[in-house]
């Protein structure tokens, strides 16, 4: 399958999931990105705490966390569910809403094996 020089193979499958995010119910794209920014405040919490616990305390983590968890809950509500600027007009998912489902995606995997690791030499976060 040859792309046009302006279209790369890579655009294509954006456009391709963008078209299957547009196609998801309203409440379950507040949902997505709800669960998406749980699980990046969850992984921010875990990675600051392994790395600044001894620095600055132990608040220090949760604070980091809540400040990631709002933030990607902003981002996630601008990209999987929009603002009525357009009122007449249908909301389209486009690259936004497909990279923000895959940075969720990628922070899943990235959980599971901090998990794993964890479970495999005695410590669970």
């Amino acid at each position: 399958m040859a792309a046009s020089h302006g279209d790369t193979y890579s655009s294509d499958r954006i456009a391709q999931w963008a078209a299957r995010l547009s196609r998801v119910p309203h409440v379950w794209r507040i949902v997505l990105g709800g669960l998406i920014a749980m699980e990046l405040a969850i992984l921010a919490w875990v990675i600051v705490d392994r790395i600044v616990i001894n620095e600055f305390g132990n608040i220090t983590s949760t604070f980091v966390a809540v400040a990631v968890g709002v933030l990607a809950y902003g981002v996630g509500w601008w990209a999987l569910v929009g603002f009525d600027g357009t009122p007449g007009e249908p909301w389209r998912a486009g690259a936004p809403a497909v990279w923000y489902v895959a940075a969720g995606a990628a922070g899943l995997v990235t959980l599971i094996m901090l998990a794993i690791l964890g479970l495999a030499f005695g410590y669970v976060f």
